[in-house]
């Protein structure tokens, strides 16, 4: 049986979850907190091999997108 890798980075009003491998998929979360069963965003990374250069990149990637929409 095949595990299956799940982290979840929280931001306001936006979670990040990497699936453990270089899949980032970005998901709105309401004014109660409930978070949208749709992506609307995601992105690849090849880098990110553990979790804290998982948190680093999704960090960057949230950063330069309030960066653009501001």
């Amino acid at each position: 049986m095949k595990s299956k890798i799940r982290v979840v980075f929280e931001y306001d009003h936006v979670e990040v979850e990497w699936n453990g491998k270089s899949t980032f998929n970005l998901y709105f979360i309401d004014s109660i907190g409930c978070r949208d069963h749709q992506a609307f965003d995601c992105f690849t990374n090849y880098n990110a091999k553990n979790i804290k250069q998982a948190q680093f990149v999704s960090d960057q990637y949230v950063k330069e997108m309030h960066k653009e929409v501001a």
